[in-house]
């Protein structure tokens, strides 16, 4: 055992001799396998697969690290206090994730421990959004070797017995509070620029009053995922911005029934109620070149007003993607192409999206994956007084991944909306 204690020592200090900065951005997709800890009558499946959409980004404020979102609140020489959410997938046979889409959100404060900058004691109070409070201890480090950034982390959860009962008990059966133990690793490896391999496992316990549940069919529950990312390079400097600005851009939107590659070939269709949307988006600069390319990576947020139509309600929707610019080598004009990619969750689903899901038997989610293509040029043409200004056309697109994630509702669907809009740099 002290030789076991001495190789693995040395081997984390090999592992963690470069220098370690948690500073990052970019967005991953990844293939997901769960194990179903569930009894589940006539469906024997033992794992579910999922498609999940992967955000870092982390500054003084701000952070993102995969399903994890926070808001720094204050910090001390070794202590940081935080909001913290966290999506929790219910790991279920997909057959019936359409159905019961019991996805949930984790919330609440965590105190964060600096043992070292790169080693950290977490203790989190947190609730979720079907019902239910928990207390989180976790240790986590995050170790740096070349281009492998490796994250082991131990997890024990003390789970009340509310969310036991609704989460286990399926608000079927009454759960007693329990603790839980869980631990893992997530890797990024660093490809070529802003190119990753993503990668990670975990496995956890359920202690004896849980699995005592009529629900529960199993002590033990595992995680793997796979994919890959587009993120910060490693070998440029962090928050590489060299003049960029922030925008607001304002848009207003038609709805159509035309699919996406409908309406990139030119093919759309109006819809007959003229469903329209007005939003508005604010852009965070966060780097001036992606894979070696002058291409301008944002980090945007964005409320959407849906009008009223004769076919819904005024409802609100809440965006969040990082946008990517490359303007074309054109000497006398300056035109952009953009590429957006996040997250959209929306108060009721619009007309629109119900024409397009509910026909195929779904029920739908309010939460999708946020697609942005977008054209525009700058008016600095027509005077140097509207340098900072471009006006552009653009598809609003919320989808569902062709029943692939849990996340959207194993849905296969979505909604468009054809957009115009100013921009002004600022």
């Amino acid at each position: 055992m002290k030789i076991l204690n001495i190789w693995i020592y040395s081997a984390l200090f090999l592992i963690a001799r470069d220098e370690y900065s948690n500073k990052s951005w970019g967005i991953g997709v990844v293939a997901r396998v769960d194990s179903i800890v569930y009894k589940c009558i006539d469906i024997s499946d033992e794992n579910v697969e999922n498609f999940i959409p992967l955000f870092y980004y982390e500054d003084d404020n701000l952070y993102m690290n995969g399903l994890t979102y926070g808001l720094k609140l204050f910090s001390t020489d070794n202590l940081q206090f935080s909001l913290l959410s966290r999506i929790r997938l219910l790991s279920i046979p997909k057959e019936i994730q359409n159905e019961i889409q019991d996805d949930s959100l984790d919330y609440g404060l965590r105190s964060r421990y600096f043992l070292e900058d790169n080693q950290y004691i977490d203790l989190e109070f947190m609730r979720n959004t079907n019902d239910g409070n928990f207390v989180n201890l976790t240790y986590s480090q995050d170790l740096l070797y070349d281009d492998i950034q490796f994250s082991p982390y131990a997890t024990l959860s003390h789970k009340g017995s509310t969310f036991n009962s609704q989460y286990y008990g399926r608000e079927i059966y009454h759960v007693e509070s329990d603790f839980d133990l869980s631990a893992g690793f997530d890797i990024k490896y660093h490809i070529y620029t802003n190119f990753y391999i993503l990668a990670g496992a975990s496995m956890s316990y359920l202690g004896n009053k849980i699995t005592s549940s009529k629900m529960i069919d199993d002590n033990f529950s595992h995680t793997l995922y796979a994919g890959i990312g587009f993120l910060n390079d490693r070998d440029k400097k962090f928050f590489d911005i060299d003049g960029m600005k922030p925008y607001l851009r304002v848009a207003q939107g038609w709805a159509t029934t035309s699919n996406l590659n409908d309406i990139m070939s030119g093919a759309t269709k109006e819809d007959e109620y003229n469903n329209q949307l007005t939003s508005i988006f604010y852009g965070h600069p966060i780097s001036n070149t992606l894979f070696n390319q002058a291409v301008d990576v944002y980090l945007s947020s964005g409320l959407v007003y849906h009008h009223a139509s004769t076919v819904q309600d005024t409802t609100l929707e809440l965006d969040f993607e990082f946008k990517s610019y490359y303007t074309l080598p054109i000497s006398f004009i300056d035109i952009r192409l953009g590429t957006g990619a996040g997250l959209s969750y929306i108060q009721d689903v619009t007309y629109i999206e119900k024409l397009d899901g509910e026909a195929k038997g779904y029920k739908m989610s309010n939460v999708n994956f946020f697609l942005d293509l977008s054209a525009d040029i700058n008016l600095g043409f027509a005077s140097k007084s509207l340098n900072d200004i471009w006006l552009g056309t653009a598809i609003h697109h919320r989808s569902s991944v062709f029943e692939s994630s849990s996340l959207f509702g194993r849905i296969k669907g979505g909604s468009n909306y054809n957009t115009v809009y100013l921009q002004w740099h600022f």
